[in-house]
């Protein structure tokens, strides 16, 4: 939701051409948190479920250390690309880069503490930051400095300040010294992760690049206004995303009924819920749109039906790509995320080639529905032969007790 209200900030405040170079930036900050979840967080949700209270110190720290290294990594990236990129944009990657160990280390605080079943404390820590948005913010706006730059500035602020708040949450300092033997302790899935997460972000990247280079950055600025009415849809699904591995873990200890039957909760929960939404933003007047995010949704309006229906394609597939994790099929999942990427870049360059902006969204739409049947083909393939405890045949209930997670740790 703190996403949400940026976007909306950030749209009313700035031209079409400089939102869709924030959606750039935006994107940037969406690809170093997929590095860092990548070689942090998801190894942590799916091998320390349970855990002894030593080795469970131990990996939060290196798990943290991982989060600081790579903001810090991405403030010395940012640096130099601020050299490179024009002066107007300059300074919202430089404000992005600067923010960025803050809102890592806050992200893996957030995966820490729902990994751990502390759901409540996940939520107290994201609630502090948006409190502490209201202050971020009105001090931007009180000193006349409203740009994009200095908004993400704000917001990278007030994650920061919660970030620390969610260390001492989890009573854990990041440690640098750690991160080489997280790495090589955990080098069976990062490496696979890592890969998955580029395919993400690098396939969104290219599509708003590829849009931006064949219709203008007011075309990209159109489709990010869109995805911000749709954001409510990214809530569900980082909410569902941020329990799911956890959740396929324990379901996995419960036997094979009770995992194939969490997996469809998921693909049910957000696919339905992205339908919903989807359906309120298309019967929305455009009078309203406008009144949200400003005069940029008369012409971004047209691309609200296919991109709705993209969510809803995506959030069919969450059980598969979720199933997959919890049955430690990293490579399995790893080819089949780059595959569905770069089924998803085709079809939009072929779009936006034929057709410009909306053209790139209804390519989209067909990557969807395709990368949805190929998620599920593959986990119907690695649930054939999945090893589920002795106890699956005839109960579905929750094991009682903490339950061991480091069987059938190899990759597939």
């Amino acid at each position: 939701m703190t996403n949400f209200a940026v976007g909306i900030f950030v749209a009313r405040s700035v031209s079409v051409s400089d939102f869709g170079a924030y959606a750039l930036a935006f994107s940037a900050y969406c690809l170093a948190l997929g590095v860092s979840r990548a070689l942090s967080a998801e190894p942590f949700a799916v091998r320390f479920v349970t855990n002894e209270p030593e080795s469970l110190k131990q990996a939060r720290a290196g798990v943290f250390g991982v989060a600081l290294a790579t903001g810090l990594a991405s403030v010395a990236l940012a640096a130099l690309l601020s050299l490179v990129i024009p002066a107007e944009h300059r300074s919202l990657v430089l404000c992005l880069g600067f923010v960025l160990p803050g809102l890592l280390v806050q992200d893996n605080a957030r995966q820490v503490l729902f990994t751990a079943g502390r759901g409540r404390s996940a939520f107290n820590n994201d609630l502090l930051w948006a409190l502490l948005l209201i202050p971020a913010f009105a001090a931007v706006f009180f000193a006349g400095a409203v740009t994009a730059a200095t908004l993400i500035l704000a917001w990278g602020a007030a994650a920061t300040v919660a970030g620390v708040v969610g260390c001492w949450q989890c009573r854990t300092v990041p440690s640098l010294k750690q991160v080489p033997s997280w790495l090589h302790s955990q080098r069976r899935l990062w490496p696979r992760y890592l890969v998955e997460g580029a395919a993400i972000n690098g396939s969104q990247q290219a599509t708003y690049f590829v849009v931006g280079a064949v219709a203008g950055l007011a075309a990209v600025g159109e489709l990010k206004l869109v995805l911000v009415l749709l954001g409510p849809v990214n809530v569900l699904v980082q909410g569902v995303g941020v329990v799911a591995v956890p959740e396929a873990t324990r379901a996995i200890a419960a036997g094979r009924k009770r995992f194939v039957r969490v997996m469809a909760m998921f693909s049910v929960l957000v696919g339905f819920g992205a339908f919903l939404w989807g359906l309120s933003v298309s019967a929305l007047p455009v009078s309203w749109g406008v009144a949200v995010v400003g005069q940029g949704w008369l012409t971004a309006s047209v691309l609200v039906l296919p991109l709705f229906l993209v969510q809803v394609l995506n959030g069919i597939k969450t059980g598969s790509a979720v199933g997959l994790r919890g049955m430690c099929a990293a490579s399995t999942s790893m080819w089949t995320r780059v595959a569905a990427s770069l089924i998803s870049v085709a079809s939009s360059v072929i779009g936006a080639a034929t057709a410009g902006v909306q053209g790139a969204a209804w390519g989209l739409v067909a990557a969807a529905a395709i990368n949805a049947a190929l998620w599920q083909v593959q986990f119907r393939r690695v649930l054939a032969t999945h090893s589920f405890p002795a106890n699956e045949q005839g109960s579905s209930r929750h094991p009682v007790g903490p339950v061991s997670t480091e069987r059938n740790r190899g990759p597939r």
